[in-house]
């Protein structure tokens, strides 16, 4: 028994022993069950995730959230039983409790001991008691064996319990030590992206594909070379749809999934192969625009590219331009490729360029946006090689023939159009060749409008004046053109027009014969009038009842269309003189009393036409209508409607007129059918003309029958009308006639000047082959026809052909001399006509011709000079003062 230094007593040796030996079992039992428990969560968490690992993708929250569950043993529970069974068994009195679920009596005196070694009081009081009591404990427990009454001890559970997990882990690691350790780091650091090891090993899977929507999509793989397992197929499910299967075939499997409107996963399931792929359907990139710069050829002098927007994939270029084009997509790009190169990607952008086109060529544009999807076909930018067309002229003027004099001016509008530019434009004249009146015609041209490399229209007015051009009275053929920049092009020309540009003594000798030929007109409308007066005249003379007929009728009906028809001739004539006189005043050799004599019998017609005849022609027809007396014992027919027999309303004879103001609207309707008869129909009914409907009014239904008597007409005379029409034609022919007479005068003396003129213009023509002669003399002098010079013969020809033109220009006049004299029978042209007759002035002429072809300038001169004297003497003669002043 030992005591302490104060004398108490404390627990005897061998219990005190007994007691922590005991207490160390329970610490080493407990602490091995918390580290085989820690231990089997443990080795079961890595077991699950290595299992999960197997059948699918599992994911890092899952697997971390299996680590710290396998890790709450070791983590929080290991810690917990260690508080328990080793802070909770520091003191004797805790451990021997312990010994109470397998030895309660002796746990309770072992309690009592220890309790007693403690207590102060109890060992003062009988420290002998106190001491026996212990010794009788000691001695009772001597012999026990505490080593098995550790509480609850499972330790050897826990240990078999581990032993299971480490064996299953210690059979994986046999079978495939790749495996446990890829599931070994995938448990551990489950925050790391470690690819999860399978047995079956194929090409990397996507995590998210962009497909086309609403388009069906191909998810492929293969198995790679190092692959352990080859399963025979593979099973993809998209969303909820139904499980689509692919075979192995060529090491590889595909999956053909249907069309896709909305965004899901793509579970695809290859042996131990588990992925989910992320789709999302969206709209190929569209191609929103395609612009092109087009850098023209060198030669079209353009400064800067042309700008030009590409619609529907073609473009058409001059040969020799090159090109970039800037395509914009509906999507941001990666790739973008012209016939399979790589072009310039930026952003939604790419260019692509075309070198110099010589031919028409086709290019295929594709691209590729950044969710890696494609147009479903490729772009084709079809690129035409045209050549530079020519330019296109157009050239407006009223008549392809004008006659105008010399200070006149001819307006041309001109539009121009080229497909790149236009260089000028310009008027071009070529004198048409004329033996008598231009041997040696003009030619030349005028720039209307400078242009530029990018001017593609001209519109402008392009004059033509002979007197400021400095050109003689001729003939042209007047045509603008123009020129573009293509070198060594010819010019482009349009239509070609005639101009006669006339002296002042021509142009008055042209509009004599316009007017001569306009009274000739003028004198056809007399002579129909004085036509349709005759037949108006016979038709006078018929009685009432011939001129009830129908036939009659419809004479007169005719007569009239005829009197109205000559009145829109006569002021389609008038309309026609007035123009006619208006050209006339621009020439000063008209007289003025002969021009105002004119335009007053033009007024004259005009009335004539606008008012007096068609009054003519409203009389006839008024006669052809008008309704002629009733037979002796005709009355009305009682089985004429009242509607038919009383209506008064239309006597006009065509329908639609009526002599009231009411119209034929305001008729009022009847009902009225024709029934088939016994009478027999007027054999002349099929003549009459239709008659119109007249004003009714409402009644019942009526029947006729058919060939029943006429109706009743009112009684009119149209004797009446066609006598005031008459007698009104008679004034307008009387009127006519004064007229007709008047300008014959006018006309007359206008002839007599026009031979003057015409006359003095042949005398200018001698005058000028005379000239020419002389200048060519020096050269030609003495010289036989065969020795002359080529220059020089063709000279004397045209001077001989200009004689022979000159002869029969003056045949013409003698045989116009002639006309005019016979109508005439003036004294003076008697005179000219025998002169001319008896100096054979045609022949002479013409002999003259044959003397400048055989080289006999100088009597050719000579002779020239006196013809050009004697046609000036003739008209000389020939004139005379004009009425009215000058």
């Amino acid at each position: 028994m030992r005591s302490d230094i104060d004398g108490r007593l404390n627990i005897p040796a061998g219990m005190k022993s007994k007691l922590e030996s005991y207490q160390q079992s329970v610490r080493r039992v407990k602490l091995a069950e918390g580290i085989l428990a820690a231990l089997f969560g443990l080795l079961l968490s890595y077991i699950l995730v290595f299992a999960l690992d197997r059948v699918m993708e599992t994911p890092g929250w899952l697997r971390g959230l299996i680590l710290v569950t396998g890790s709450l043993g070791l983590g929080l529970f290991f810690p917990l039983k260690c508080h328990k069974w080793i802070w909770g068994t520091r003191r004797m009195e805790q451990v021997a409790k312990l010994l109470r679920h397998k030895f309660p009596r002796t746990s309770d005196q072992l309690l009592g001991i220890v309790e007693l070694a403690r207590s102060d009081a109890e060992q003062s009081r009988s420290p002998v008691l106190v001491q026996a009591a212990m010794n009788q404990v000691d001695e009772s427990i001597k012999d026990r064996d505490f080593s098995n009454a550790v509480p609850n001890a499972r330790h050897r559970r826990w240990a078999w319990a581990a032993a299971i997990p480490a064996l299953l882990i210690a059979g994986a690691i046999v079978f495939s030590q790749a495996a446990t350790s890829n599931a070994f780091v995938r448990w551990l650091m489950p925050w790391k992206e470690t690819e999860r090891y399978t047995f079956a090993k194929v090409n990397d899977l996507p995590d998210k594909i962009v497909v086309p929507i609403a388009e069906k999509f191909d998810v492929g793989t293969q198995l790679r070379k190092d692959t352990e397992w080859s399963p025979e197929a593979g099973y993809a499910t998209y969303r909820d749809q139904k499980t689509i299967r692919s075979a192995l075939d060529n090491s590889g499997y595909s999956f053909n999934i249907p069309p896709q409107k909305e965004a899901g996963s793509l579970a695809v399931s290859i042996g131990d192969i588990r992925k989910s792929v992320a789709v999302e359907p969206l709209a190929r990139p569209e191609l929103k625009g395609l612009k092109a710069w087009v850098k023209l050829p060198a030669y079209l002098q353009y400064k800067s590219e042309v700008e030009a927007d590409v619609r529907g994939g073609v473009i058409s270029l001059v040969k020799g331009a090159s090109a970039r084009f800037k395509g914009t997509t509906s999507r941001e790009l990666t790739e973008a490729t012209a016939d399979g190169e790589s072009q310039k990607v930026d952003g939604e952008t790419f260019v692509t360029r075309t070198p110099v086109l010589e031919d028409t060529v086709s290019r295929k544009l594709s691209w590729t946006d950044k969710h890696g999807l494609t147009p479903r076909d490729p772009f084709v930018l079809k690129i035409n090689a045209l050549d530079d067309s020519a330019p296109i002229i157009g050239c407006e003027l009223l008549d392809q023939q004008r006659v105008i004099l010399a200070k006149d001016t001819v307006k041309f509008d001109l539009n121009v159009s080229d497909d790149y530019g236009i260089r000028k434009v310009g008027l071009e004249w070529q004198g048409i060749e004329d033996a008598l009146r231009n041997p040696n015609p003009a030619q030349g041209e005028r720039i209307v409008s400078a242009g530029a490399p990018e001017m593609q229209d001209v519109n402008t007015i392009a004059t033509f004046c002979a007197a400021t051009e400095g050109l003689s009275p001729q003939s042209f053929k007047v045509r603008a053109f123009a020129e573009d920049y293509m070198p060594d092009r010819e010019r482009t020309y349009s239509a070609v027009y005639t101009l006669h540009i006339l002296s002042e003594d021509d142009h008055f000798a042209w509009m004599t014969e316009q007017m001569s030929r306009w009274l000739r007109q003028a004198e056809g409308v007399y002579e129909h009038e004085l036509a349709l007066h005759d037949i108006n005249n016979q038709l006078r003379q018929m009685d009432a009842e011939e001129l009830d007929a129908p036939k009659t009728r419809r004479k007169i009906e005719q007569q009239a269309a005829a009197e109205r028809a000559n009145g829109a001739r006569l002021q389609a004539l008038t309309a026609n003189g007035k123009r006619m006189i208006e050209e006339a005043t621009r020439n000063e050799q008209f007289q003025v009393g002969h021009l105002e004599t004119w335009a007053e019998q033009l007024q004259k017609l005009e009335d004539m036409a606008a008012n007096r005849m068609p009054s003519v022609a409203d009389m006839l027809k008024d006669a052809a209508n008008a309704q002629g007396q009733p037979k002796a014992g005709e009355g009305k027919s009682e089985k004429t409607p009242p509607s038919a027999g009383e209506n008064k309303g239309n006597q006009s004879g065509k329908p639609g007129e009526s002599s009231d103001e009411e119209g034929p609207e305001n008729k009022a309707p009847s009902i009225s059918d024709v029934e088939s008869g016994m009478n027999k129909q007027d054999e002349n009914g099929g003549d009459d003309p239709p008659k119109p409907p007249s004003k009714g009014k409402f009644g019942l239904p009526q029947t006729i029958l058919q060939g029943g008597p006429p109706s009743e007409p009112e009684a009119c005379e149209p004797q009446e009308d066609l006598e005031e029409a008459a007698e009104e034609q008679a004034e307008i022919l009387a009127d006519f006639e004064d007229i007709k007479d008047a300008l014959n005068e006018v006309m007359g003396e206008l002839e007599n000047s026009t031979f003057v003129k015409r006359l003095k213009a042949a005398s200018r023509r001698q005058i000028e082959v005379a000239g020419d002669l002389n200048r060519t003399l020096i050269g030609s002098f003495g010289q036989v026809e065969k020795k002359l010079e080529e220059r020089q013969k063709k000279r004397s020809d045209q001077l001989a052909k200009r004689e022979v033109a000159q002869s029969e220009n003056v045949y013409l006049i003698q045989q116009d001399l002639e006309a005019y004299f016979n109508r005439k029978q003036e004294t003076k042209f008697k005179e000219i006509l025998d002169d001319m007759s008896d100096t054979r002035v045609v022949t002479k002429l013409r002999g003259l011709g044959d003397r400048i072809n055989e080289n006999l300038k100088g009597e050719s001169i000579v002779r020239a000079e006196y013809w050009a004297d004697t046609l000036d003497r003739w008209a000389e003669e020939l004139v005379q003062p004009a009425p009215g002043g000058a």
